[in-house]
């Protein structure tokens, strides 16, 4: 309906516009055909007089016409449609201003006034005019102010979205930058400067902390300034490090975290505030929502801070661990080769014992071979001979292979140890001489054919090389590191300072690791309790339009009904009234003497059912 009210007032327009259009022109060839022809005009202005008059009441009419119904459409119009009206209106005074003057000419030549009440009329669409032209410029202003303030409204969005892409971009940077640790792994999470002092690596600066005895800090916590606000009166205020609040008595790790804290509230207030200082027309669901996701972020990235410290705790305790693991190893390598030197010297004394042995035994055997052929101890007989004979062959040929090997066993010992084992005569020796029984006794050719080739100055080189062998054996004994597990024992591991402030930071980074996990956790409830409530919001919304259009469709429906039973009355008075008047041709029928009395056919179009039905049908139609 409402369609088609625009419709026809846009009809009425274009027509009443035609109309004032096609009386200017008339109006405008009148009066140019006015100075050409005064005297005839004035012979025929009696009777053109009544025609211009109902002109000028049809144009005035068709502008009333206008100015109602742009009243009555100026809810429903556009700008764009409001500015063209009012240029039609324009043009229509114009117009209407050229017809009146016409007039007034045709008057002043006449010398008579026509048209006594036109000068009122003129000052009435004077007025109305002046007060079109007024609610023009107001609404020229209004449009120029609502263009302004969606001209900050789009500054400050513009504003809104960079703030937007620098935290997206700063996220970015640092899931990179977390990335790249865990893939290539730093060298050293914490450096130590010259004087001791550990340094951040992500500031590169030196830590805050007095000295090693203190009470050890989180990385998250070594190097965090105390952010402060814009202000004029604090801008000449140097940062606040930890440090200097835990001189004053106040946990540096709290008072750091609560500072950061509060750096980000003081991004976001300022980000706020400045929307606010220009004027910024953006809902309370966008701030909220701006809020929101700014909340999620922060924490996003506080999560990441606290994992990366996490990671850094970590690596450096695998470093130090595998730091222990190599000197452990190295220690293990030092022992195997002190144990192989210490097994080749023993193998070296134990061939050496094994000769002087072999030479005691064949020195033993032509001792008792020459007390045998002396018939000491023996019957002496032919057959005792021979067997003397014999075991004095085999003494002298077991002396003779052992005596070979000894000057091998010498001559091996004097080319891999040079003069490093150069026997220079020692006072005291643990040795004591196996044969010195055998010096006294001269009486076998052979025994000193073996002294001239083995002398006994071998035989003591050779005691000389053992007791050297064995003191090396014991120096080598001596480098023995004391070995211990390539497990960590918790009892030791718990008594050194260095593992216990380590303990503590890998604590304390798990716990902060855990509470960024939280807050993320939480940010992520907060954005989806916001996005149910916006969900919510709408959905009442639509609840609402749906009760309305239920309360429109009920009255509707109580409106049809209503016309229904006016149409069912009606059509039942109708009913009554002919069935009245076919009583009054009955009875006169009767009068008459010719009663015809009713078919069912003549009634059958009257009963009400069907009646009900063809309404419903027009109804429906």
């Amino acid at each position: 309906r409402e369609e088609d009210e625009y419709s026809e007032l846009r009809s009425e327009l274009s027509q009443s516009q035609l109309e004032v259009n096609e009386d200017s022109h008339s109006m405008d060839q009148n009066s140019v055909s006015v100075p050409e022809n005064q005297s005839t005009m004035v012979t025929a202005d009696v009777d053109n007089c009544s025609d211009l008059n109902s002109e000028l009441q049809r144009v005035l009419t068709g502008l009333e016409n206008v100015v109602c119904g742009r009243k009555k459409s100026s809810c429903s119009l556009s700008v764009a449609e409001v500015d063209r009206h009012i240029e039609q209106l324009t043009t229509a005074s114009e117009h209407c201003d050229l017809a009146i003057k016409t007039v007034e000419e045709i008057e002043g030549v006449l010398g008579r006034d026509l048209y006594p009440n036109l000068s009122e009329e003129r000052s009435q669409w004077e007025k109305e005019l002046a007060g079109l032209r007024e609610e023009n410029e107001s609404l020229t202003a209004m449009l120029c102010s609502k263009e302004e303030e969606l001209n900050r409204t789009k500054a400050t969005i513009n504003a809104v979205r960079e703030e937007r892409d620098r935290l997206r971009r700063r996220v970015r940077e640092l899931q990179t930058r977390l990335q790249s640790m865990q893939a290539m792994g730093l060298s050293s999470p914490s450096r130590l400067t010259p004087a001791n002092r550990p340094v951040n690596p992500s500031t590169g600066e030196l830590s805050t902390s007095s000295s090693s005895n203190d009470i050890p800090i989180a990385k998250i916590a070594e190097r965090v300034k105390l952010s402060k606000t814009r202000s004029e009166s604090s801008s000449s205020d140097r940062p606040v490090l930890g440090s200097e609040i835990s001189s004053i008595g106040v946990s540096s790790t709290v008072a750091e975290h609560l500072a950061h804290s509060l750096q980000d509230c003081s991004n976001i207030q300022e980000i706020f505030q400045t929307l606010y200082s220009h004027g910024s027309a953006i809902s309370e669901s966008k701030i909220r929502e701006f809020e929101v996701e700014t909340e999620r972020l922060n924490s996003r990235i506080e999560h990441l801070k606290s994992q990366n410290d996490l990671l850094t705790i970590t690596l450096e305790e695998c470093k130090s661990n595998a730091e222990r693991m190599s000197m452990l190893v190295g220690k293990y390598e030092s022992n195997a080769t002190a144990l192989r030197l210490a097994l080749q010297y023993s193998e070296q004394c134990i061939e050496a014992y094994e000769l002087l042995l072999a030479l005691a035994e064949s020195e033993q055997s032509l001792i008792l071979g020459q007390f045998r052929a002396a018939g000491v101890g023996s019957v002496g007989d032919q057959t005792g001979d021979e067997n003397v004979i014999q075991m004095l062959k085999r003494a002298h040929d077991c002396r003779k292979t052992a005596e070979n090997a000894a000057k091998a066993l010498l001559m091996k010992l004097d080319g891999s140890c040079g003069g490093a084992y150069a026997v220079t005569g020692c006072s005291v020796q643990p040795w004591e001489s196996l044969s010195s029984n055998s010096h006294t006794s001269t009486t076998s050719s052979t025994a000193s054919s073996c002294d001239t080739e083995f002398t006994k100055e071998d035989e003591q080189r050779l005691k000389d090389y053992i007791q050297q062998l064995k003191n090396d054996r014991a120096a080598v004994k001596l480098t023995m590191l004391e070995l211990e597990s390539i497990h960590i024992d918790p009892l030791s591991y718990d008594v050194k300072p260095r593992g216990d402030s380590q303990r503590l930071d890998l604590e304390n980074a798990v716990l902060m690791q855990e509470l960024m996990a939280m807050k993320e956790e939480m940010a992520e409830l907060k954005a989806q309790l916001y996005l149910l409530e916006k969900e919510k919001k709408a959905l009442e919304l639509k609840l609402s339009t749906r009760e309305a259009q239920e309360q429109a469709y009920l009255v509707h429906i109580e409106h049809l009904k209503s016309e229904v039973e006016e149409q069912k009355e009606q059509r039942m008075r109708s009913l009554s009234s002919t069935s009245s008047g076919s009583k009054d041709k009955l009875g006169k029928e009767c009068s008459d003497g010719t009663v015809t009395p009713l078919t069912l056919a003549e009634l059958r179009p009257y009963n009400e059912s069907e009646l009900t039905a063809e309404l419903t049908n027009a109804l429906r139609r």
